[in-house]
C-alpha cells in the first residue's frame, strides 16, 4: 500500500500518479484532485478539511485545550482548598 502524499490515504500502488522530483524523491498522488491541490494551486495540506494532515493538526491542537484546561482546573481545585482552609482557621 502507497501513501498519497496530499491526502494521505492508501491505495494500491497500481493507481494514481508517481511524480519523481529532480532530486529523486518520489511523490504519490492517489487522484486528480490531490496532484492539483498540491502541484497547481499550491495549497497546504493542513489546512483542507478532507486531509488526513487537518485531521491530525486539529487533534493536537484539541489535546493541547484539553490539557491547558485540565491544568486550570486543578489551579482553580486547589486555589479552593487553599480558600476553605483559611476559613477553618478564622
Amino acid at each position: 500500500m502507497v501513501k498519497c502524499y496530499f491526502c494521505g490515504c492508501e491505495e494500491s500502488p497500481m493507481r494514481g500518479v508517481h511524480l519523481i522530483t529532480n532530486l529523486g524523491a518520489i511523490e504519490y498522488y492517489c487522484s486528480s484532485k490531490c496532484r492539483k491541490n498540491a502541484l497547481k494551486l499550491k495549497r497546504d495540506k493542513r489546512k483542507l478539511k478532507w486531509t488526513v494532515a487537518y485531521r491530525e493538526t486539529k487533534s493536537r491542537i484539541a489535546a493541547s485545550h484539553a490539557h491547558i484546561a485540565a491544568a486550570k482546573a486543578a489551579e482553580e481545585a486547589s486555589a479552593r482548598s487553599v480558600k476553605k482552609g483559611k476559613d477553618a482557621q478564622k
